[in-house]
């Protein structure tokens, strides 16, 4: 085995290796930062958020060359952390990160006294330019659901062509399938790097009762291969995806290190939006609608500092009411909790060497090219005929980049999530000024089913590891690793790192809850629409009536998808 370095000395070496050798790798974004006195008093849309739901809007609405389209973003470019895929849990706390941190929590986080670092992207791209990359679409009855609470149009085989639109897969065994598409701008494949552990995963997964299949096909519980948002060796965010192709149209504007303070409005009808650029205070107007893509978290932070939210909410903080609506409730999360086996074998951590610096940097191949994730299964704890999952285990091939990084040890991980909490929390406002951060409330465990959902989960994964398969690895839970559970019998160790080391795997949603007038949380309907104020939308994850049950980034994709052909429909264009 390579010697490792050490990890700070690792990260410096790759990020000169990789400008080095390729240095536009250090930005991967390449789309034009508009300067102030280029910009133009009023747009037709003003988009607020340049992630993973607006960059898709600024690609489709200016597919009408009639239309021009302001996109404010409050981040800047990403570089070489961003693009590359193994690093993607280096970039919380980073420039890249809102750095958030929630309210203390009582049942989770408790290694952090209870306080959860709640990461969110504040970059082009968002969080599809610092998430796992995994591209995972939820349950079919997730989106009937939708559906079935009063917002038509929202069903499974209304969504299903959205999820197609926005897929370029690249995997022969999946391109064909109905289910997948071929032809749009976000690039889906198989890791290009993987270890010889991928197929016994699969293969003990098999042993254990489990069917392979493509966990984005006819049904979800399954087991297959990861299927990730990259393109060859790098990261696939949606500013590569749908920005850089367009990064020449007339009608396209993007401001970066832009911070959206407040929505316009007058007499309940959105005009546009107060911004901070380079510490100068300005204004622009939207001829026809101003769109909210800032994501679960500041979406609500932005509305109800702009007068819409709970009444009480924002006479706490003096703010006036424009519309009483239930802005900030519906938060809805997904938690995740880290299982380290130690297994038999060598070579599972020497990733950190010049070696494969230098693979990365001149050739882009090697370990560095891989987010680490090679094999997915979604269960049902209680029933195993049931095609309703409410558990994802994932599967990976050593550690995380910032987890035990100084452990010479052949360690492999399993993230166990349950992906249909039932535990609700809200997002409130820190205070009336837009610098300060929102007190967000996940309220984890609050039902208590959602805690033997991994009680549960942790018999199967432990059975699972006893299949031949896996038995020839030998391995053996690394309790030394959970330190706050020490000397504990094995009952009181699983309930025990349970609440002390799950932590959220930054799934927030449904913070603007999609419903109709009838529904007193609803915050938008069926078309997106604001109740009460004119000319103003919302299209990204705060939208979510519940929680889909896997990750999060494929639905927001196609959800502003969806959006964009709402808007051209609305105005009575013809898709483009």
């Amino acid at each position: 085995m390579m010697p490792e370095l050490t990890f700070p000395k690792f990260v410096a070496a790759f990020l000169t290796a990789v400008y080095f050798y390729y240095p536009e790798s250090t930005k991967p974004s390449l789309i034009s930062d508009t300067p102030q006195y280029a910009l133009k008093t009023r747009y037709d849309f003003v988009i607020v958020g340049g992630g993973s739901a607006g960059c898709v809007l600024a690609h489709r609405l200016t597919e009408n060359p009639n239309w021009n389209v302001l996109l404010i973003e409050a981040g800047g470019d990403g570089n070489a952390l961003t693009d590359a895929p193994r690093f993607h849990s280096l970039i919380r706390n980073t420039q890249f990160d809102w750095n958030y941190t929630t309210v203390k929590q009582e049942k989770a986080c408790l290694k952090n006294n209870g306080i959860c670092p709640y990461p969110r992207g504040k970059v082009l791209g968002g969080c599809s330019s610092t998430n796992a990359m995994l591209y995972v679409r939820g349950n079919k009855a997730d989106y009937d659901d939708w559906a079935t609470k009063g917002n038509y149009g929202w069903s499974y085989k209304d969504v299903l062509p959205y999820f197609i639109k926005a897929e370029n897969n690249t995997e022969p065994s999946l391109a064909d399938s109905t289910f997948h598409g071929v032809a749009g701008p976000l690039n889906v494949q198989f890791p290009r790097f993987v270890t010889d552990l991928r197929e016994m995963f699969i293969n003990a997964a098999e042993e254990y009762g489990w069917q392979r299949g493509d966990y984005n096909g006819e049904r979800q519980d399954v087991v297959g291969y990861v299927q990730s948002t990259i393109d060859g060796p790098s990261r696939e965010d949606t500013a590569k995806a749908y920005l850089n192709p367009i990064k020449n149209r007339k009608n396209l504007f993007v401001i970066k290190n832009t911070l959206v303070t407040k929505i316009l409005i007058e007499n309940k009808v959105a005009k546009g939006v107060h911004y901070y650029r380079d510490g100068k205070s300005y204004r622009v107007f939207a001829k026809k609608e101003v769109i909210l893509s800032a994501g679960a978290i500041n979406t609500p932070k932005l509305l109800m500092l702009s007068g819409i939210g709970p009444k009480d909410e924002l006479e706490r903080h003096s703010i006036k009411v424009i519309e009483d609506l239930s802005v900030g409730k519906n938060l809805q999360d997904h938690l995740q909790l880290q299982m380290f086996f130690e297994i038999d074998g060598n070579g599972l951590n020497d990733w950190k060497t010049e070696k494969n610096i230098n693979l990365y940097a001149k050739e882009r191949t090697g370990p560095l090219t891989t987010p680490a994730t090679e094999a997915m299964v979604f269960l049902n704890t209680e029933n195993n005929t049931s095609q309703q999952p409410d558990l994802q285990f994932t599967w990976i091939s050593g550690v995380l980049p910032n987890t035990l990084y100084d452990q010479n040890r052949n360690i492999i991980t399993v993230i166990l999530v349950n992906v249909k909490p039932k535990s609700v929390g809200r997002v409130r406002l820190g205070s009336a000024n837009s610098e300060d951060m929102p007190l967000v409330d996940p309220n984890y465990f609050s039902e208590g089913g959602d805690f033997s959902v991994y009680r549960k989960g942790i018999d199967h994964l432990l059975e699972y590891m006893k299949t031949p398969t896996m038995s020839k690895l030998s391995p053996k839970l690394c309790t030394d690793l959970y330190p706050k559970c020490k000397g504990m019998d094995q009952n009181n160790f699983i309930k025990c790192i349970i609440n002390f080391y799950s932590e959220t795997i930054y799934h927030p949603v449904g913070t603007a809850k999609m419903g109709g007038e009838e529904d007193p949380g609803a915050v938008v309907n069926a078309d997106l629409q604001v109740h009460g104020v004119r000319n103003l939308r919302v299209i990204d994850a705060s939208i979510m009536p519940s929680i889909p049950g896997g990750n999060t980034n494929a639905p927001t994709i196609m959800i502003a998808e969806k959006g964009s052909d709402i808007i051209k429909r609305f105005y009575k264009l013809q898709k483009f």
